[in-house]
């Protein structure tokens, strides 16, 4: 089979090249040619770069998200807000449990303890305030600074709690009693942020002034309050700083548009890191201290690699500025607050398998799932009622499943295939695809599907495709309704509008209402027709239909074998 997809190949190269010469497309020719001369290799799959997807919107806030915080189990997320709130949200259930009413000013600042039962929060009316997390109830107000709170934190051992204002004061406070231990002075404008060291040894803070100068990062001991070290080398403001997990390296960022990482124990500039391309608010460092998190006024949340220093990835569902990023501890999830009033929830999947549920029944990670399914997820494009996706569910038949709104009423289509390039990873420019059609349709990437049993009432279709590309693959799904519990991830491909092609997300299967689904996820117009898959990248579901509140329905697989037997189409490799 791979001989002879390599051989076909070649046999077409020069009539390909020809073609696409007298439309003046030699630059991409050329890019498409090596694409094809290593299709045969990627029979094999090579495999495709880890993946972020936005994974929960949080929408209750009436004003900007300035700081969001995780519980040390991850159960518990907390955002503070210039309208004056914060809200404690339960982070498996989606519900906001509390909303904390008493500062009068803005909430720059949340903080948990390290056994998770008690908030910080610092304000602009200059207070910090202690909040029981298990009832909601404020505990105490602690009063000392003259200006505004801009950061507090715990120590890691719990014992204290670390303030930083715009009076230039950095305060510790018994974190029990609420007594004010010792005051720090050293910073020459306002203190925007704190942070102790993993050991709660050492504390880390940071300002500037609005004169841009000023611009310090400060080394103390916590325990004497003794000044230990001066970092300089930001041109601005700097808006955070963290240390990584085991305590080796400090990074900050600024309103100068950089992130510098020091050595936490010379004091030594490590490494400047330029991505954004205005001021970064907040960095984060992953609990195992292999990512960093940055968010920034250009709307965006980068990725880093610590220990290469790489970029790894832009999250940019975020309509306005970030203002602050949180890691949750185990690490599977990042949060992000914004000046838009949200806080979106990411869920990071991993290059690596996960560990097997029983020793018979592996569980694939994230990007196997997506690897396995991708070459079988179509793009639809149907004159006259737009984009949609779809699904292959026979190769030998040619057989493939969509909504019925995607396949519309003219029943025949324009359907697309991902295509790889140069390096093997798909090509998602949909131009490239609608530009490209005479050499997809050579190479089987671009065809036409048309419609042979349709039911309006399930919204579902089976499409009869005129080609296939030979990397297409049928997408693994069963004659019986897989079973699902609530709460259980889900996954999501498909081709969302106005977005790359051939993207998926992660959701969460709520419940089986009969005729549908119900999946909480955020997809868009384009979805439709496109496969839910199960935690062992079964297919579940095609998506129909989603709202602003990211409920969507799917119809379940059962229906598609109903279809099937209706229209009287045997495919030939259904897995039982």
């Amino acid at each position: 089979m791979q001989h002879h997809t390599a051989t076909t190949i070649k046999l077409h190269t020069n009539r390909i090249f020809e073609d696409l010469k007298k439309k003046t497309l030699v630059k991409r020719t050329s890019f498409l040619i090596s694409t094809l001369l290593l299709i045969s290799t990627l029979l094999s799959s090579t495999g495709f770069a880890q993946d972020y997807v936005h994974y929960k919107t949080f929408t209750r806030h009436t004003d900007a998200v300035s700081c969001v915080t995780y519980s040390s189990d991850s159960t518990i997320l907390a955002s503070g807000s210039l309208d004056t709130t914060i809200r404690l949200w339960d982070v498996t259930t989606n519900r906001n449990l509390w909303i904390l009413f008493g500062h009068t000013g803005s909430v720059y600042s949340v903080s948990f303890s390290p056994d998770g039962r008690t908030l910080a929060s610092g304000s602009m009316d200059t207070t910090i305030r202690l909040w029981d997390v298990t009832t909601g109830t404020h505990l105490k107000t602690l009063i000392g600074h003259t200006k505004s709170v801009n950061s507090v934190c715990f120590s890691p051992d719990g014992r204290i709690i670390a303030s930083g204002s715009s009076d230039n004061l950095i305060c510790f406070w018994d974190a029990t009693t609420g007594t004010r231990l010792k005051t720090l002075i050293g910073h020459d404008s306002r203190v925007t942020t704190v942070s102790f060291s993993p050991d709660s040894r050492i504390i880390v803070s940071a300002g500037g002034d609005f004169a841009n100068l000023n611009n310090n990062i400060l080394l103390w001991d916590a325990v004497t309050g003794r000044h230990l070290k001066t970092l300089m080398g930001h041109n601005s403001t700097i808006n955070y700083v963290s240390f990584s997990p085991d305590g080796r390296k400090i990074a900050s960022g600024s309103k100068d548009g950089t992130i510098l990482l020091w050595d936490a124990v010379t004091g030594r500039h490590l490494k400047t890191l330029t991505k954004h391309t205005q001021s970064v608010t907040s960095v984060a460092f992953s609990p195992d201290g292999q990512t960093l998190a940055s968010g920034s006024w250009d709307k965006t949340v980068h990725l880093w690699d610590v220990n290469t220093d790489r970029h790894l990835k832009t999250l940019t569902k975020h309509t306005q500025s970030v203002k602050s990023v949180a890691f949750s501890s185990d690490g599977q999830m990042l949060a992000s607050g914004s000046y838009d009033k949200t806080i979106r929830l990411w869920k990071l999947s991993s290059p690596n398998p996960a560990k097997p549920d029983s020793p018979t029944s592996p569980k694939p990670s994230a990007s196997q799932i997506y690897n396995n399914a991708i070459r079988s997820v179509m793009w639809i494009v149907n004159p006259g009622i737009g984009e949609g996706s779809g699904v292959l569910l026979d190769k030998k038949s040619k057989l493939a499943v969509t909504n019925a709104h995607v396949a519309g009423k003219q029943n025949t289509m324009d359907v697309y295939f991902p295509a790889p390039d140069e390096k093997g990873e798909l090509i998602k420019d949909r131009n490239f695809y609608l530009t490209n059609g005479g050499v997809l349709k050579r190479l089987g990437y671009y065809t036409k599907g048309h419609v042979i049993g349709k039911n309006e009432k399930t919204d579902l279709a089976i499409i009869r495709l005129d080609g296939l590309p030979e990397t297409a693959r049928e997408i693994n799904w069963n004659l019986t309704q897989p079973a699902s519990k609530a709460g259980e991830l889900v996954y999501i491909l498909g081709n969302p509008a106005r977005q790359k092609l051939w993207r998926w997300t992660l959701g969460e299967f709520l419940n089986d209402h009969g005729d549908f689904l119900h999946i909480q996820s955020d997809v868009f117009g384009g979805n439709s027709g496109g496969p839910v898959l199960n935690k062992q990248g079964i297919l579940i579901g095609i998506v129909a239909r989603s709202d602003q509140l990211m409920n969507a329905a799917a119809i379940p697989t059962r229906n598609i074998n109903k279809l099937l037997s209706e229209s009287k189409v045997n495919p030939s490799s259904i897995r039982r």
